[in-house]
């Protein structure tokens, strides 16, 4: 599937102190600890990477994200409800508990990520690749998605409820104890053995 990925150039190394002082938040590198507690509001993040940092002391609200990269951060608990993101990159990050419900993301990759608990009932998704990371117990009720790609995703206790996942391919990811109803199941992709399991919900039995 083909995805189009964060456009990065011309990026130097800026604080998050600095760029509230002259309220311009693009063509940024980022890697600071911050000590202090930060609120950022109402900004656009355009052609910025953000590596290596802690957004526990940071907190988002009306927080847009464009053209963005994050690498080894930790992103959990944080609040992008109701925002855009578009063309943004997940990679080694926690992103643990964070929502983002009523979002509109396009062009997103999480690789390698823990997001368990992350919430993204009524998201609007288009072009969204998720590889090799962990969605325990994540949220995905009444959400429109369009052009998706899993590969070796743990959906373990994932939630979906009234949302639009056909012709998604679960086949190479791991959906033992999620919760679904049958609405959600139509046109779904699933290999053999998840089969079973998906049968085995809805108190269906299979005899040999």
């Amino acid at each position: 599937m083909k995805i189009n990925k964060p456009k990065i150039k011309n990026c130097i190394s800026k604080s998050l102190t600095q760029c509230i002082e002259i309220n311009e938040f693009c063509d940024a590198i980022f890697n600071e600890e911050v000590d202090n507690n930060l609120k950022l509001n109402n900004i656009t993040f355009d052609n910025c990477i953000f590596e290596n940092m802690d957004f526990s002391k940071i907190s988002f609200k009306n927080i847009d994200l464009i053209d963005c990269i994050f690498k080894n951060c930790d992103l959990s608990n944080q609040n992008f409800d109701k925002q855009l993101l578009c063309r943004v990159y997940f990679k080694n990050c926690k992103i643990m508990g964070t929502t983002f419900i009523d979002s509109n993301l396009k062009d997103i990759e999480f690789n390698d990520c823990n997001c368990k608990y992350i919430n993204l009932s009524s998201a609007i998704i288009n072009n969204l690749k998720i590889n090799d990371s962990n969605f325990m117990e994540a949220t995905f009720n009444e959400t429109n998605m369009k052009n998706i790609e899993f590969k070796n995703v743990k959906f373990y206790r994932a939630e979906f409820f009234n949302s639009n996942l056909k012709n998604i391919d679960f086949s190479e990811s791991e959906i033992e104890g999620i919760v679904i109803d049958r609405k959600s199941l139509e046109g779904i992709i699933i290999n053999k053995f998840q089969a079973t399991y998906i049968v085995g919900i809805f108190g269906i039995q299979i005899k040999d």
